[in-house]
């Protein structure tokens, strides 16, 4: 077991109120090592924040509290500005013309503004706002809808990546049209400063290579889950899931990373879907399986928060 601590952990979590217990009662008994968790709650109404709320070794901020942050830092760049364009009017009137009509775009169009509600829970917005909060050698992405089953994963994890000099280790998911391949962030273990010598972000990201189709799809009613289908008649797209753009970067530049070894993966299970599940409305393809496999996962939480962690009562 490691006596220093090496990790951060940071995940978000939306409405999965059961799946979130039986993550942080297994993540409990399964981790000794010492590890900093650092959680956003993406505006969940169901009690998953008040449950993460009971544990004391778990620092949680709510949608409403980093909507408030983001207000102060908003602030605090357009006073910024501000002094910035008044130090610099003073020597307006020696510059040149063209720099002068510069120094008044700078002025003009600066925009900053805050995120909206809808940005803000984003999983991936999330995760780039935890990420900064990090200071230890490597940090882990972690979402809720995941068992722990034995002990000594994370140390198995972190010795792995640091006998093989890895960028990342996680579960390698491959391409398929037009979904790009990427690392699967539902358990996922990067080294920090490489992901930071990167400078990207974990957002999604849609591309195309045909402007007239483009052009199509931004004239379209977007959908808030996307599926299959709904790239139907557009073969140049290329969409990058959460992560794969900073996959696509460290292949880029040959950087080494693995998929989970056997042994490692024998020591977790991963649940699915649980943490966007709750945004798939009727018009997602599938949506019926979707529900039922949410159903099924449930049930299977709840029987082992039952018969292992004495009901899942958190503390």
């Amino acid at each position: 077991m490691r006596s220093a601590m090496t990790v951060t952990v940071i995940g978000a979590t939306r409405n999965a109120r059961v799946a979130t217990r039986l993550t942080y009662a297994s993540f409990r008994r399964h981790t000794p090592e010492p590890v900093r968790v650092l959680l956003a709650d993406n505006g969940s109404v169901d009690g998953t924040l008040e449950d993460l709320r009971r544990l004391d070794w778990v620092t949680v901020w709510s949608l409403d509290e980093r909507k408030r942050l983001a207000e102060a830092d908003v602030a605090r760049v357009r006073r910024g500005i501000r002094r910035l364009a008044a130090g610099l009017d003073s020597l307006a009137e020696e510059l040149p013309d063209r720099q002068r009509s510069l120094l008044e775009r700078v002025r003009t169009e600066i925009d900053v503004r805050v995120p909206s509600d809808e940005e803000l829970c984003r999983h991936s917005t999330a995760l780039d706002w935890l990420v900064t909060k990090v200071e230890t050698p490597y940090f882990l992405l972690l979402d809720s809808d995941v068992e722990f089953l034995d002990t000594g994963w994370l140390t198995d994890l972190v010795d792995l990546a640091e006998r093989e000099g890895l960028a990342a280790v996680g579960e390698y998911e491959p391409a398929r049209f037009p979904v790009q391949p990427r690392l699967a962030t539902y358990l996922l273990l990067l080294r920090t400063d490489v992901f930071r010598s990167l400078r990207v972000p974990f957002r999604s990201v849609l591309r195309f290579g045909d402007p007239d189709e483009e052009r199509r799809w931004h004239a379209r009613e977007l959908d808030p889950v996307l599926d299959p289908s709904a790239f139907d008649g557009y073969g140049s797209a290329a969409f990058y899931d959460t992560a794969a753009v900073l996959f696509e970067r460290i292949q880029q530049r040959e950087l080494p990373w693995r998929s989970f070894p056997r042994e490692i993966a024998d020591k977790f299970h991963h649940l699915g879907h649980m943490s966007w599940a709750a945004d798939a409305g009727h018009e997602y393809v599938g949506v019926e399986l979707l529900h039922e496999h949410v159903r099924a996962a449930n049930e299977h939480a709840l029987h082992r928060l039952a018969s292992c962690y004495g009901g899942g009562a958190l503390g």
